[in-house]
Order: C-alpha cells, then structure tokens, then sequence
C-alpha cells in the first residue's frame, strides 16, 4: 500500500507541476501578446491586427492590417495594407482609399478590402478610414464635414511610416469616397494625383436626382440645403474646382444609378475652360456605380495613373 500510495504521490506531483508549467507559459504567452498588440506603425494607431490570411479579401503577397487611430479625439477604425516582400530600404508610394456611402452604409468590407489589396500587390502602401460616426468608429458622420479630418489623419499618419514615400502619396474615391476625395485635393497639399469613380461633384444636383438620398442622407447629416447651401456648396467640386490642383483622373459608367454621368461631365466641362492641363476622364458604356463590371481595367487605369504621376 505504501508503495502504490508513493506512486501516486509521485504522479500527482508531476501532474501538478506539468499544469503549473502550462500556466506559466500560457500567462507569458498572454502577456507577450499584450505587448505585441502595443507595438503600432505609428504614435496616432491605438492598435493594430494583422488579418488573418484565410480571409476572402486576401491576396498573396500582402499583409493587410486593421488599425484603430485618433482623430479629433475619437478612435476610428481604418486598415493599412503594404506588399508582405518590401525591403527596409526602399521606401513605397502609398495611397489612401476613401469608402463610399453613409454611417454604416457602405463601410469597408472584403469588396472594398480585395481593392485595397489589389493595389496594394502593385507596390503599394494602402491606407482606408471607416470615418467616423458608424458601428465601427466614434463620432458623427457629417458626409462630407468633419469626417474629412479622419482622411486628413490618415495622410499625416503616412507621413510619418518608415516604409512609405512621402512625395509620392495618391488618394483614390469611389462615390461618397470621391467626393471626399476631392476635398481633401483642396485642404492638402501633400498628395500627388487623386483618381474618382462614380462621385458626386455636386450635390444639389444629387439630391433632385435622388430625392430619398436628400431626405434620408443629406438632410439629417448636412442640414436643409436652403438654410445649409454653403455646406453643399463646400462638398460640391463643381463650386471650387479651380482649386483641384492635382493629376486627377476621373471614371463614370453609362449605367450608373446613383450618380448621373452629367455630373462627372460638368466637372471636366470646368475644367476645360480653366485650362487645367492634367486630367483625365473615361466613360465606360454599360458600367456601373463603382465599375465593379470593368475591375480589372478600372484597377489598371487607376495604378497606371498613379505611377505616372509619381515624383
């Protein structure tokens, strides 16, 4: 009896010391975690994930990250994406994607996201807001107001990433995001060229051609457009497109729904008889609202542009 009671002495303490083992470990490993998720591209980054590469959006050759970063004081939520292979020598060309849509409508999901990393395997460090004032990001969406500030951010935020050229910094907008797109043209002068598909560049003109946009969208985030019309104003480029001094390219489908190819014609119209030089402008017959149905010639155009206007 004693014997077998020793046995089962010596059993127990192994077990015991095993599981204290596993303990130790499993706390270290929480711990060094924890540190981990401290370790960000940037002082403005709350925090940071590296995605899991079994994600739909995924593509060979890119990490893609999901960030938390401030601005205004809120924390919004964003995505960095960069070539998986970049040498710490060599500094890339970055581009910052502005979603389409409104609050939670239309926030970055694996569409948007297989377009970030798209442009991301040409060489490309990929930068994108959710903005704010949706289910991902504090705030109040103002489409078009304040919310600009949080691709401002993202813009000083690139500046400052070791692994980014900074003379060479590009946006790129579809719908809403174009309309951001072009203001952001207008308060920055740290980006090179800027690319749109399927924006508004006027959106008094927008809210007669969609009237449901107006009630639902416009008036409860913007305000009356009669009490209101120099905040329309100041999210229309028709108003102010002299002040566009970028390469911009600019993309509409025929058989855009939500935004009249008028408008994009309206623009160039502008911008032809202010003698701006350096755009671009492609319709594409049967295309839609984000051109999802010419992908591939829509992502050629747009990397071709920003390579060539590269410093």
């Amino acid at each position: 009896m004693r014997i077998r009671k020793s046995k089962q002495h010596v059993v127990g303490v192994l077990l015991h010391s095993f599981f204290s083992i596993v303990l130790v470990i499993a706390v270290l490993s929480f711990f060094s975690c924890k540190e981990k998720e401290k370790t960000t591209f940037h002082s403005q980054i709350v925090s940071q994930t590296l995605l899991n590469e079994t994600e739909m959006f995924h593509k060979d050759g890119v990490d893609t990250y999901k960030i938390n970063y401030k601005s205004d004081g809120l924390q919004i939520e964003g995505f960095i994406a960069r070539p998986t292979q970049y040498k710490a020598n060599i500094k890339l060309p970055a581009i910052i994607y502005c979603r389409g849509g409104n609050q939670s409508f239309g926030a970055i999901s694996d569409y948007q996201l297989k377009i970030i990393n798209s442009l991301a395997a040409r060489g490309f460090v990929v930068l994108a807001s959710q903005l704010r004032g949706n289910m991902y990001s504090q705030g109040v969406d103002e489409f078009g107001g304040k919310d600009v500030n949080d691709i401002l951010k993202l813009i000083d935020i690139a500046k400052d990433l070791h692994f980014v050229d900074t003379k060479n910094i590009h946006v790129f907008g579809i719908s809403r995001g174009g309309m951001n797109t072009y203001q952001v043209s207008k308060l920055s002068d740290d980006i090179n060229s800027i690319a749109i598909v399927g924006s508004p560049t006027n959106i008094l003109s927008l809210s007669k051609f969609r009237p449901k946009m107006y009630t639902k969208v416009m008036q409860p985030l913007i305000g009356d457009s009669l009490t209101k019309r120099k905040e329309y104003e100041a999210r229309s480029a028709i108003f102010w497109h002299n002040k566009l001094n970028e390469p911009t390219l600019i993309l509409h489908g025929t058989d855009d729904s939500r935004v009249q190819e008028e408008e994009a014609r309206k623009l160039v119209d502008s911008f032809t008889m202010s003698n701006k030089k350096d755009f671009q402008f492609k319709v594409f017959e049967g295309g839609n609202h984000s051109l999802s149905n010419f992908e591939e010639e829509r992502n050629e155009l747009i990397f071709n542009w920003f390579k060539k206007n590269k410093k």
